[in-house]
């Protein structure tokens, strides 16, 4: 329909990332009441205050890094990146983050052995 047409301008792997982490708050949260686990404050709404933006791609949204060493992102397309260091083996996870400045910042999770410290 008209009105959920903006839906379909983001990955949906974004979207459904986004319901699994409010369920993960929520499940914390009633589990912290029943005193299965510490007890945590309830989920709250973004603050208006905070202007930080972020949105975290999963292996299931095929997002990539180019031979090129440009970071493919689904509906965005490739962005420039300039890399901080080599990562020590393929990425999982990538999450954006936008700062109140505007500036981007790119963040993965990789598989690191016990023996290995990172900077």
């Amino acid at each position: 329909t008209p009105e959920r047409a903006w839906l379909g301008e983001v990955s949906a792997v974004v979207l459904q990332q986004s319901l699994r982490d409010l369920d993960t708050a929520y499940r914390n949260f009633f589990a912290g009441l029943k005193g299965k686990r510490p007890r945590m404050g309830a989920p709250r709404y973004k603050s208006r205050k905070d202007t930080r933006q972020a949105v975290r791609f999963t292996a299931n949204a095929r997002w990539s890094i180019t031979p090129g060493q440009k970071l493919r992102l689904p509906k965005i397309g490739d962005l420039k990146v300039k890399w901080s260091r080599v990562l020590p083996s393929t990425p999982s996870t990538v999450t954006v983050v936008k700062d109140g400045a505007g500036r981007y910042f790119a963040s993965f999770v990789v598989e690191t052995g016990p023996e290995e410290v990172l900077p």
